[in-house]
């Protein structure tokens, strides 16, 4: 069982210390690859103790065993086709490798049968609202554009004009983006969809975000650091494999190539 699969077992019974290193392993596993217990939670801002702790918590010996297991996982990825001399790649390719590389690694982390239980809810869903403060409005934005071509009586949620959920039970499904830093105004519309009987579908950076509690289906999107800049092709990416697998169900594949829609013959 690799060390993915160790977090994921135990990850419900860990306190909320011991979850801050499980987070942190599953957006860096590189941290824990190439530096020692000690260093590794200084980083993380957690004691070396609680570090170990995580590591026998989980089921190994301790932090020895847990980083010689993340070594092997990352030698044993295939590795990305590259330039033979990365000298030769200019400062815009890099950048678009490094997405690359960290779309694959999230990939590698999201837990996909979730991702399937989003796409059947929102087959089914009578109504959809889209929500997102602050930057992760963009996300809510953008895939409510899309995602109104492909199910009826979806909504963007528009704090300036709207005051709320008016639809009550759980055939009506709310979707809220919420990323680092997290709105406390997507956390009270997430209590209100729960209070008002909605199915509540989160997508959030992280386990431990504040809003992932109150989430019928919680969907992690990992990345190595809280940069809005990594975050956005990844996610991006994400909610591009949501929207085509939901074109599939419904019978719209014909929405992945829409340019007779918008251009004049």
């Amino acid at each position: 069982m690799s060390y993915v699969e160790k977090t994921e077992k135990h990850y419900q019974h860990l306190t909320k210390g011991l979850k801050t290193v499980a987070e942190s392993l599953r957006a860096n596993p590189v941290l824990f690859a190439t530096h020692p217990a000690k260093k590794t939670a200084e980083i993380i801002d957690v004691s070396e103790t609680m570090v170990i702790r995580f590591c026998k918590a989980i089921g190994y010996s301790g932090y020895g065993e847990l980083q010689k297991d993340v070594q092997q996982s990352l030698l044993s990825l295939k590795p990305t086709k590259r330039e033979s001399n990365p000298e030769e790649a200019n400062s815009f390719v890099r950048i678009m490798q490094m997405d690359e590389e960290n779309i694959h690694h999230a990939s590698e982390s999201i837990d996909w049968k979730t991702a399937q239980d989003i796409i059947d809810c929102l087959a089914a869903t009578e109504s959809t609202s889209v929500v997102g403060y602050y930057h992760s409005f963009s996300y809510a934005h953008w895939f409510y554009f899309l995602l109104h071509h492909l199910i009826d009586n979806t909504s963007l949620y528009r704090p300036e004009t709207d005051i709320g959920f008016t639809k009550p039970g759980k055939e009506h499904t709310v979707i809220i983006f919420s990323y680092y830093r997290y709105a406390l105004e997507s956390i009270r519309l997430a209590k209100e969809a729960k209070e008002n009987g909605n199915t509540l579908i989160v997508i959030t950076d992280s386990k431990l975000s504040p809003i992932a509690e109150y989430g019928d289906h919680v969907l992690t999107i990992h990345s190595a650091k809280k940069s809005i800049l990594e975050k956005g092709p990844i996610t991006f990416s994400v909610l591009n494999t949501l929207l085509l697998h939901l074109a599939q169900v419904k019978g719209k594949m014909d929405f992945v190539n829409p340019a007779n829609t918008y251009y004049i013959k």
